[in-house]
């Protein structure tokens, strides 16, 4: 069995993977795109690495950054 490293967004496409975001505060889930979500930060400039791009997220329900992410088995 072998394991994966997701330590930037671009590994969580490049092994097929979405992003689940979990909202600390209100427990909202989301699942984003992890090769739209690459494409958007290369565009912009923003770095990959998944601590910064959990810091830049924020939930759309009550817009807490209080946010945790991980890969969508689903």
């Amino acid at each position: 069995m072998g394991s994966k490293r997701l330590d930037l967004i671009s590994d969580y496409a490049r092994h097929g993977f979405n992003l689940r975001v979990d909202c600390r505060a209100c427990r909202h889930t989301a699942v984003l795109n992890a090769r739209e979500l690459t494409d958007t930060c290369s565009k912009r400039g923003w770095s990959r690495v998944m601590a910064a791009v959990e810091a830049r997220l924020k939930c759309r329900k009550c817009g807490s950054r209080d946010v945790r992410c991980g890969p969508s088995f689903g």
